[in-house]
């Protein structure tokens, strides 16, 4: 029992220590939360709910700034990040998962390596799905079998576009994919306008929170939905999993769709000192689990499912792992066309 004691005190003084010496290499006075996507939509409502939280868990309880920079599916984001922040803890981003994995994909205008990032964790664990609106006439998969369609996108690297070639290159959907839009707020007033018929990327948070009355009132139609258990508040929109054709559709899916679970992941740039990146990792672990945060998220109907920052890593370098065969047909189906 004394060695066991002993022991519960060294490792609470290791852990004083620590927090110490992060707290004294910490010293931003603000931080800049860069989110790859337009305002209004999943990614920058989430984030600017948590930087309301955030700094207050920070040593000296800076100001958390959010800042939207998209642009090519939040590449951009990713790029600035890697290439040009600060590595003293002043400035993050969050951008796609898919947008992490472009150097895989063999995409040249992605100038990171996704495992050199320092990760801090992820806010949310979302469904995708793919969504119409109530004008277009598209109400299920079925019609979207029959008819040529217009789907709405950011860039190539954005879930909106790949999610919508492996419908077109995997199922077969005779799908046109307008890049160019935007997030999701803008692309959904593409859709009201009748600019194009359908987009993916529609995550349950945002259906959830700032498209739930278009959603529960029939404007909003969602047809697919990607996640390996059906999620039942998309009621009858099928199941990828029930669509696909072959054991090699499916592992395809696997690789695919369980990389846009890790849906809003937070990074520092690589080379930031351990100690700044064990601060903020100790701060996001206890912003997610903040009341006041939980209360915001609960009152915008955003789903809180968060992982830290050492399962966050481990998930990128798992897909990065991936078996070369799968990788290489990943690169041919979310490929946009020459």
């Amino acid at each position: 029992m004394a060695r066991l004691r002993a022991a519960v005190l060294t490792l609470a003084a290791t852990i004083s220590v620590t927090g110490s010496a992060a707290s004294q290499e910490f010293s931003a006075k603000s931080v800049n939360l860069v989110v790859g996507f337009p305002p209004a939509g999943g990614y920058d409502s989430i984030a600017r709910i948590f930087a309301r939280h955030f700094g207050k868990h920070l040593p000296g309880a800076p100001s958390i700034v959010v800042q939207n920079q998209p642009g090519a599916g939040s590449l951009t984001a990713a790029n600035v990040l890697y290439n040009a922040a600060p590595k003293d803890g002043s400035q993050i981003a969050m951008f796609a998962s898919s947008a992490a994995l472009e150097p895989l994909m063999g995409n040249q205008l992605a100038k990171f390596n996704a495992n050199k990032f320092e990760w801090l964790g992820n806010l949310n664990r979302d469904t995708p799905a793919c969504g119409a609106w109530n004008t277009s006439g598209l109400k299920t998969w079925d019609d979207f079998t029959k008819r040529k369609t217009r789907f709405g996108a950011s860039g190539p690297a954005a879930i909106t576009a790949q999610h919508a070639f492996f419908l077109r290159n995997v199922l077969g959907a005779d799908i046109q994919v307008i890049m160019g839009l935007g997030g999701t707020g803008p692309i959904v007033l593409a859709m009201q306008r009748g600019e194009v018929d359908a987009s993916c990327g529609m995550f349950i948070s945002s259906v959830r929170g700032p498209f739930r009355n278009d959603y529960e009132n029939g404007n909003l139609n969602i047809f697919m939905q990607f996640g390996k258990k059906k999620e039942p508040f998309f009621k009858n929109a099928a199941n990828i999993y029930d669509v696909v054709k072959s054991d090699e559709d499916r592992k395809l899916a696997d690789f695919i769709f369980t990389q846009a679970e890790v849906t809003r992941p937070l990074a520092l740039p690589p080379g930031t000192p351990a100690t700044i990146v064990a601060a903020m990792r100790a701060a996001f672990d206890k912003a997610v689990r903040d009341k006041d945060y939980l209360a915001e998220l609960e009152k915008a109907q955003i789903d809180g499912d968060p992982m830290n920052g050492a399962d966050t890593a481990e998930a990128f370098k798992t897909a990065i792992g991936a078996p070369q065969a799968i990788i290489e047909r990943s690169k041919a189906v979310l490929s946009p066309p020459n």
